[in-house]
């Protein structure tokens, strides 16, 4: 009896003592669910943006000396020496062969834009106007007429490749003249590295000239390309910038440490941009929480 007794004394002890642990883990799981959480990983943060860039390639247009059907001989985009056959003209009375006087890249398509958009014009063209040349390219092909006087194929000095680069004033602003530079291809990884030679700043955009240390063959019929314009890329432990936050302490964030706890562990922000950074101070794994503004995260527990 004294044994019951002694159970039915302590009963509602025991049940408000499990009933108040399931308030508190209840409680905490919701709490937990409000967090938004990232696991700090090894990234990359490109610093640079997006345009479409003028190409600019040193080259000439070579006349036909007689009006004829034409065979090429030569295939476009090689480069080819002096002497090298690149077409053959027939005439009433015979065939004319025409042989390359210039060595450099071989193309028989033409635009119409090659006394114009040349290195040593740069400085004269209308950039405030710079969409105005498009380079509309028209390909001459083998069974083709060819009047006297009219362009037959275009030689490209391959050592020389520059670009016009459009720009916000702001962005144009952080970069300076003998800067190295990297760019892509919209869609493509593949980094090609250039030289800022001159920044000149039109009426509503700056223009960013670089000096590519590379001929891009692929280029040689297209007057724009859509470019990744970058500055640099930076690489470490990548998380949301909004993680990060000032305390008394320092800059930091918030990891997870347990069940549901979470400890304040200063980082170095190395750099990066709107959305990410790359920081010092955490190790791969870590759990971060991504919003520590939504809920109180300088009170004691």
């Amino acid at each position: 009896m004294k044994r019951k007794s002694f159970k039915k004394r302590f009963l509602p002890y025991v049940i408000f003592f499990i009933v108040f642990v399931l308030i508190i883990i209840i409680t905490q799981i919701l709490d937990f669910s409000d967090y938004d959480i990232i696991t700090a990983a090894h990234g990359e943060i490109i610093d640079g943006f997006e345009t479409k860039a003028l190409i600019i390639r040193d080259e000439k247009n070579i006349k036909s000396p007689a009006a004829g059907k034409v065979n090429l001989s030569s295939l476009e985009g090689d480069r080819i020496s002096t002497g090298t056959k690149v077409a053959e003209i027939s005439l009433e009375n015979g065939n004319l062969s025409i042989y390359n006087k210039i060595p450099g890249i071989l193309s028989y398509a033409t635009d119409g834009l090659e006394s114009t958009v040349i290195p040593s014009n740069m400085n004269k063209l209308d950039l405030n106007n710079i969409e105005k040349y498009k380079g509309n390219y028209r390909h001459l092909i083998s069974g083709n007429k060819i009047e006297q006087g009219k362009t037959l194929y275009r030689i490209i000095n391959n050592f020389r490749l520059f670009l016009i680069v459009p720009a916000e004033k702001e962005e144009a602003e952080r970069f300076r003249i003998n800067e190295i530079i990297f760019l892509t291809e919209q869609k493509k990884t593949d980094l090609i590295r250039g030289r800022i030679i001159d920044i000149t700043e039109g009426i509503d955009k700056s223009f960013i000239f670089v000096k590519m240390d590379i001929f891009v063959p692929k280029w040689i019929n297209i007057r724009w390309i859509d470019i990744n314009f970058i500055k640099n890329i930076y690489r470490g432990i990548k998380i949301p910038r909004s993680a990060v936050f000032t305390q008394p302490s320092g800059q930091g964030v918030l990891k997870l440490s347990g069940y549901n706890k979470h400890v304040f562990q200063e980082v170095i922000v190395v750099d990066g941009d709107q959305e990410n950074v790359i920081v010092k101070g955490l190790e791969v794994g870590v759990q971060v929480i991504v919003n520590p503004e939504d809920f109180n995260y300088g009170i004691e527990e």
